[in-house]
């Protein structure tokens, strides 16, 4: 057994490199979706929502870009989603410059693909991006109008039944901010949650989840972190609502990385017993 496990430690580095890829490259075709279940990050969030009543206004701060678009999207895709199930109305705003295009998207994959019948305005509204950061948010506690006269169509805000008599920021009971980067979530914390009363949760990228971990649950319902995050509202979505076939889009992606730290932790560990089973006589020389 030695003798094969020293045997190990003189293989070129190539062959592991190979033997990735082509496990990514099967488990890509392949597909699989493992089983999640909700942490107690992500529970919250999916509860505020599962408690919100038919028609209420939920506010959606989109704040992310292409670039982080991969790890943080599917959070947005999964939460949309839910949101209309429960018949509530997101209102979609952004302090980032490509909110608009990153709300394009979101309606072409989850609104208009998944719930044809709702109608822009009635059962969603989308006001959109303001530059300023922090002052757009000290502006919305005071007034909406005070940033916004109409949504992105030009249609006038008392014209929006989406909004449901919302006139500022303190009127909403749930604020939901998908975020990158600044402005974004710890924005809409200090400047919009702890100022108005209003219960504020976040997704943000994986990598972004120390930062805000602080907050919650004092300042923060709930945050969804990257992938998992998604994967996890994903599952709860699926048992949640057992009767809708939803895209796992979260759910599949994290097949192949999962098979990867997989295929990775085992390189390690026959790594360290090639080296610790070394004969002890090459031990000496080196």
């Amino acid at each position: 057994m030695s003798g094969k496990l020293h045997s190990l430690g003189q293989i070129d580095r190539r062959w592991l490199y190979l033997t990735l890829a082509a496990t990514l490259s099967v488990t890509l075709m392949i597909g699989p979706l493992f089983p999640d279940v909700p942490s107690a990050f992500t529970r919250p969030v999916f509860d505020s929502i599962e408690n919100l009543e038919p028609g209420t206004p939920v506010l959606v701060s989109l704040d992310y870009s292409p670039y982080s678009a991969p790890d943080i999207e599917p959070t947005a895709e999964a939460v949309t989603r839910h949101l209309l199930l429960r018949g509530a109305r997101p209102v979609f705003v952004s302090l980032f410059f490509d909110g608009n295009n990153m709300y394009q998207r979101l309606r072409q994959q989850v609104i208009d693909r998944d719930f044809p019948q709702l109608e822009e305005g009635r059962d969603w509204a989308v006001l959109g991006y303001k530059a300023g950061g922090r002052m757009v948010i000290n502006a919305l506690n005071q007034d909406l109008s005070a940033m916004y006269t109409a949504d992105l169509r030009g249609v006038p805000l008392d014209s929006l039944t989406a909004l449901g008599g919302m006139r500022r920021l303190g009127d909403f009971p749930l604020i939901v901010a998908f975020s990158s980067g600044t402005p974004g979530l710890q924005e809409w914390i200090l400047y919009g949650g702890d100022p108005t009363g209003t219960p504020v949760a976040g997704g943000c990228t994986a990598i972004g989840m120390p930062e805000y971990l602080a907050y919650f649950p004092g300042q923060l319902v709930g945050l969804l972190g990257g992938l998992k995050g998604a994967s996890e509202y994903e599952a709860a979505l699926a048992a949640g609502y057992p009767d809708r076939d939803f895209p796992r889009r979260a759910g599949r992606a994290m097949g192949p990385q999962t098979v990867a730290h997989v295929l990775i932790l085992a390189f390690l560990v026959l790594g360290n017993l090639a080296y610790l089973r070394r004969p002890r006589r090459e031990g000496r020389s080196t």
